[in-house]
């Protein structure tokens, strides 16, 4: 049961979101800022708003009634607090049962692999805890999504570019004339 009642059963049809780190912004030379931050909040508002849009878009997906995602990107210790990042989203987790041994190692495997793409990638955000990373799935339902991120939903934003606001335009600024 997800947060708001909704009910998800055996064979119910869900999406599952998966987030790639060659599209999130790299790290700025001093560290992530809130801009940086900012940029990535808007970024994921607008993709689950255009998410929320395909699904509306598609009668043979109307029966989806949850989307998953797995919070994969931090170690144990900080995972609570990114749940509370997720939450602000809608997305909140659900408990499973113990990981068996081959998904264990499978885990530890993907960590692993994770873990190159981000020193390939993103090399200022690596950190060594990234090979200890928790798993935790997280759900939002059809209708909270709706709800947040449908047309005219509270979420909804009208920019999508990640790149940094002069880069965006070209470099030119906009003046009030």
């Amino acid at each position: 049961m997800l947060e708001d009642g909704t009910v998800v059963g055996a064979g119910t049809r869900i999406a599952i979101l998966h987030f790639w780190n060659e599209h999130i912004p790299p790290f700025p030379r001093g560290g992530p800022r809130l801009g940086w931050a900012r940029r990535i909040s808007r970024a994921l508002e607008d993709s689950l708003s255009e998410l929320e849009l395909y699904l509306a878009s598609r009668p043979d997906l109307y029966d989806v009634l949850a989307i998953r995602a797995e919070m994969t990107l931090a170690a144990a210790e900080r995972a609570p607090q990114l749940l509370a990042l997720a939450a602000k989203y809608g997305f909140a987790p659900i408990k499973t049962g113990n990981a068996s041994l081959g998904r264990q190692l499978h885990r530890l495997g993907e960590n692993i692999l994770i873990a190159m793409l981000v020193l390939a990638h993103n090399p200022r955000a690596f950190r060594v805890d990234t090979l200890r990373r928790s798993c935790t799935p997280i759900f939002i339902s059809r209708t909270e999504m709706r709800r947040r991120f449908g047309k005219g939903g509270e979420n909804t934003r009208q920019r999508t570019d990640l790149r940094e606001p002069a880069e965006a335009d070209g470099g030119r600024r906009a003046t009030n004339a």
